[in-house]
C-alpha cells in the first residue's frame, strides 16, 4: 500500500516503533516525480540496502526536512499490509482502541494467565495485556505496532497461517486454534487461541482481538496422569 506521506503519519510511525525510512527515488508510471518512503524499525546498512533503495533517513521528532533538487516531488509512504483492501484509516487510527483502552485496563489486568491483544485490520498490535507479558515474554513496549505474525512459528508464517487465521476470524465470527506459538526467546509452547473481530458503534469493522493461552500445565498434567 502507497500512501501520500504527511507530518501526523511520520508521528504515527514513531508511536508504532519505526525508527528509520527507505528511500527511493525510482519513477513509477503513474507518478512522474516521486520519492518512496518504507518504514523499518533497524537502522539499515547503507551498502546493503534492500533492492529498489538508494539511502535512508532516521526518523526523528523534529521536522524531517527532505531536499530531493525536483520541483513538485511526491513523497509515498510504502507500508506492508495483508491484502490491497486495508487502508491508511485502518492501520494508522487506532482511536477507537484508545478509548476502550481506559474502560477495559483493569479487567484484562486481572486476567494474568490469558494474553489479551488487540490489532488493527492489518494484525499490527494495538494493545497489550500483562498476562500477554507472561505468555509471551514481550513487554508491551517492544510489540506495540508490530506484525501479530512474532508469535507465529516460520512453518505457519510460510503457509499463510496468520493470514488465514485473521480471514477466518472475519468471515465466521470468530476463530478458533490450538497450535504451536512462539516466545521471544525463541521457545515454542502448545497454546489455545480465540480471535475475533472488533466493531465499533457504527459496525464498522476496526481489527481484531485474541486471547491466548499457554497449555503447557495441562499438557504436563495429563503426561502425568498417563504415567500414574
Amino acid at each position: 500500500m502507497k500512501i501520500p506521506f504527511t507530518p501526523q503519519l511520520l508521528g504515527d510511525l514513531i508511536e508504532k516503533g519505526y525508527t528509520h525510512l527507505l528511500a527511493s527515488t525510482a519513477s513509477e508510471p503513474s507518478m512522474d516525480a516521486a520519492l518512496t518512503l518504507k518504514p523499518v524499525r533497524k537502522k539499515p546498512e547503507l551498502y546493503n540496502l534492500p533492492e529498489g533503495y538508494e539511502t535512508f533517513y532516521k526518523i526523528t521528532r523534529e521536522p524531517m526536512i527532505m531536499a530531493t533538487g525536483i520541483n513538485e516531488t511526491l513523497i509515498m509512504l510504502d507500508y506492508d499490509t495483508i491484502n490491497d483492501s486495508i487502508t491508511s484509516s485502518d492501520i494508522f487510527d487506532d482511536s477507537y482502541f484508545r478509548m476502550s483502552e481506559e474502560f477495559f485496563h483493569q479487567v484484562l489486568e486481572s486476567l494474568e494467565d490469558y494474553a489479551v491483544i488487540t490489532t488493527d485490520k492489518n494484525g499490527d498490535i494495538n494493545s497489550w495485556n500483562s498476562g500477554a507479558e507472561n505468555v509471551l515474554g514481550y513487554k508491551e513496549v517492544e510489540v506495540i505496532g508490530i506484525s501479530a505474525k512474532i508469535f507465529f512459528t516460520p512453518e505457519d508464517i510460510a503457509i499463510g497461517v496468520p493470514e488465514k487465521e485473521l480471514n477466518g476470524a472475519l468471515a465466521n465470527g470468530r476463530a478458533i486454534d490450538e497450535r504451536y506459538h512462539m516466545r521471544k526467546d525463541g521457545s515454542r509452547f502448545w497454546g489455545s487461541g480465540l480471535v475475533f473481530p472488533l466493531y465499533d458503534e457504527e459496525k464498522n469493522h476496526r481489527g481484531f482481538t485474541k486471547i491466548m493461552r499457554n497449555l503447557r500445565e495441562r499438557q504436563e498434567a495429563e503426561a502425568a496422569a498417563e504415567t500414574q
